[in-house]
């Protein structure tokens, strides 16, 4: 799983395996470290909501994706197009999350 963070998006991308795990309700888990100041930790789940939602803070949060969104996504790969979400903030502008399969490496196992 790769995360990217800019301005208000966070961009989540995973595999295919890992979209498997997801719907098998295992959680996706990440962390980096910002040099010795911090480590921020974050996980990916997959829940039974119509909506996508952020918890946590800013050191350890969690990213909880509508299954059945996902199992749209899985159903029209390989594909491109991911999964846009836009999350109201406190206040603030909304946070969007951009959430995409790397299809790359299950397109060269089907090629095999």
């Amino acid at each position: 799983m790769r995360v990217q963070l800019e301005n208000d998006t966070i961009r989540v991308r995973i595999d295919e395996d890992e979209l498997g795990e997801l719907l098998d309700d295992v959680a996706l888990l990440g962390s980096t470290a910002f040099g010795r100041a911090f480590i921020m930790r974050y996980s990916v789940d997959a829940i039974e909501a119509a909506t996508c939602e952020l918890e946590g803070n800013a050191h350890e949060w969690r990213l909880l994706v509508p299954r059945t969104q996902l199992l749209e996504l899985k159903a029209r790969l390989p594909s491109k197009d991911g999964l846009v979400f836009d999350i109201a903030g406190h206040d603030t502008v909304a946070t969007t999350v951009l959430f995409d399969v790397d299809v790359k490496d299950s397109i060269k196992r089907r090629r095999s």
